[in-house]
């Protein structure tokens, strides 16, 4: 028999899977939906659902450095572009710098005449960096593969 997920549940599995890439509670909100002006307050109190925390602690044995910087590379590499265009708009009434992600945004600089000019991380070297992580953990994992099958040279299988 199928189990329903519940909305609760859904909201609090993505908001940890957002949280856990991005590091901010207020940004994870963001992303499952939230209003920028109540993203920090429903962020926070995410942050205290047993559930989350539940999802983050699973989710911290697998954290490590590598892990971290291809979630950042695929931010640079997939990362919406939308917010750092809210910049460009001649009516930013309402748009505050802080609210936004700029994330993908290596520069910003006004232009003679009044324009801004808004400069990119390169998302070519974003995706051949993340490649080269994801090439080196699997080559570790087949190293490890090739060690434990080593290991069990006895006949016995671990498991």
């Amino acid at each position: 028999m199928e189990r329903e997920i519940t909305e609760e549940k859904k909201t609090a599995e993505l908001f940890a899977a957002n949280l856990f890439s991005l590091g901010n509670p207020e940004e994870a909100a963001l992303r499952i939906g939230a209003r920028p002006e109540e993203a920090i307050f429903l962020g926070c109190g995410l942050m205290k659902n047993p559930e989350v925390r539940r999802i983050l602690k699973r989710l911290g044995k697998c954290r490590s450095s590598e892990i971290e910087a291809s979630a950042g590379l695929r931010r640079l590499a997939f990362g919406r572009i939308n917010d750092a265009l809210e910049l460009l708009k001649d009516d930013q009434s309402g748009v505050s710098a802080e609210r936004l992600d700029l994330f993908n945004v290596a520069e910003i600089k006004k232009v003679k005449g009044g324009g801004v000019e808004i400069k990119f991380f390169d998302r070519l070297e974003a995706l051949e960096r993340l490649a080269e992580i994801e090439s080196r953990a699997s080559e570790t994992s087949a190293a490890d593969s090739f060690f434990n099958a080593l290991g069990r040279g006895d006949g016995k299988r671990s498991e």
